[in-house]
C-alpha cells in the first residue's frame, strides 16, 4: 500500500504545537509515597496545526488539497508520512556497534542527548558506514514493518566485526495517524477556508 504524504500548505501558520506524550501508570498508597511505572520507553508526538488561509480557487486550492487528503486516509483510521523540518535528518548518528554477531540495526536519532527510534527512514538518503568506511548498499536490506512498510531498521548480510562503530546518515519522517475521525473547516470569505485546529499523532510501528 502506498502511504501519502501530509500535504505543503501554504496558510499553515505559527503557533505549530507539538507535544510529547508518555503512558504512565500512578498509583497512590493510603501512605502517600506515589509508585510510578513509564509503560513506554519513548513517546509519542501530537502536533496541533492551524491553517488560517485555505484557497478554494485559482492557483490556490488548498482547500480542496487539504479535505481531499484527510478523506483520502479515512479520517484516523490510515497513517500517513509527516515532514516535521526541525526533526527530520541526522548526520552520523550512531546506531549501534558490532558484537561479531548482531546483523540487525535499527535506525535512531538523538536530540538534547534523548536516543530513540526513526521509523519512517527515507531508504534513498541513507549511507551507512562501519567503522567510519561508508558501506555498499548491496551489504545490507532494509528492515520494513509488516503492516504498513515503514522503514525502520537495516540488516548486514554479514555481521560486522567486534567493537566497529556502526553509524548513519538519513532523512525521515514521522508516520502520523489523524486524532479524529471529523475536521472542522470554516469558509469566512468567498473562496477563503480556514481550519483552527488540524490534530494528528506519530504512531509506533514496530
Amino acid at each position: 500500500m502506498s502511504i501519502p504524504s501530509f500535504p505543503t500548505l501554504v496558510g499553515l501558520t505559527w503557533p505549530v504545537q507539538r507535544t510529547p506524550q508518555w503512558n504512565t501508570i500512578n498509583q497512590k498508597p493510603v501512605s502517600g509515597k506515589d509508585t510510578r511505572l513509564a509503560l513506554w520507553t519513548y513517546p509519542k508526538y501530537q502536533y496541533t496545526l492551524q491553517v488560517n488561509y485555505l484557497g478554494s480557487s485559482g492557483s490556490n486550492t488548498d482547500w480542496q488539497t487539504l479535505l481531499g487528503f484527510y478523506n483520502s486516509v479515512n479520517g484516523s483510521a490510515l497513517p500517513f508520512h509527516f515532514n516535521d523540518i526541525n526533526d527530520n535528518s541526522v548526520t552520523s548518528q550512531s546506531i549501534g556497534t558490532g558484537d561479531g554477531t548482531t546483523t540487525q540495526f535499527n535506525f535512531v536519532r538523538t536530540l538534547g542527548g534523548f536516543i530513540e527510534p526513526t521509523q519512517d527512514v527515507t531508504q534513498g538518503s541513507v549511507t551507512v558506514y562501519n567503522n567510519g568506511t561508508p558501506v555498499s548498499g548491496s551489504a545490507y536490506t532494509f528492515l520494513t514493518d509488516s503492516n504498513w512498510g515503514f522503514t525502520y531498521g537495516i540488516q548486514f548480510n554479514t555481521a560486522p566485526a567486534s567493537g566497529h562503530a556502526i553509524t548513519a546518515t538519513f532523512a525521515y519522517n514521522w508516520p502520523c495517524r489523524f486524532d479524529e475521525d471529523k475536521q472542522d473547516f470554516s469558509q469566512f470569505l468567498s473562496n477563503f477556508w480556514e481550519a483552527k485546529k488540524v490534530l494528528f499523532s506519530s504512531i509506533k510501528v514496530v
